[in-house]
């Protein structure tokens, strides 16, 4: 499958999105875009994210290890139709937000 987009954090091909170092210890998770229900460009601030390194806190939102959050301003919050969500944060944060509204289908801005 040919690569549309990787980083450290992620990997765009032609049928899936896969998120580096979702498990504990490293292990990855990949999503299918056909089941990506929506795509949120969302802020993140101290209370939202920015400060989580890895996993959940009270909202109900997975942040995959990511050692470099605290830098960022916004995350690519996912909705697979189920009770958790996933914030992804990859390094170039507009060409994976561009790649998953498309491949997915749906989208609205935050």
């Amino acid at each position: 499958m040919p690569i549309l987009y990787e980083d450290k954090h992620v990997v765009c091909d032609d049928d899936a999105l896969t998120i580096k170092r979702y498990h504990f210890p490293l292990g990855s998770k990949r999503i299918p875009y056909a089941d990506i229900r929506r795509v949120d460009d969302t802020p993140m601030g101290m209370l939202t994210g920015k400060l989580r390194i890895w996993g959940m806190g009270p909202a109900p939102i997975w942040f995959h290890l990511d050692m470099d959050r605290p830098g960022k301003d916004r995350c690519i919050l996912i909705d697979r139709g189920g009770f958790m969500k996933i914030a992804l944060t990859p390094d170039d944060h507009e060409s994976v937000l561009a790649l998953l509204r498309e491949r997915a289908g749906r989208s609205r801005d935050a």
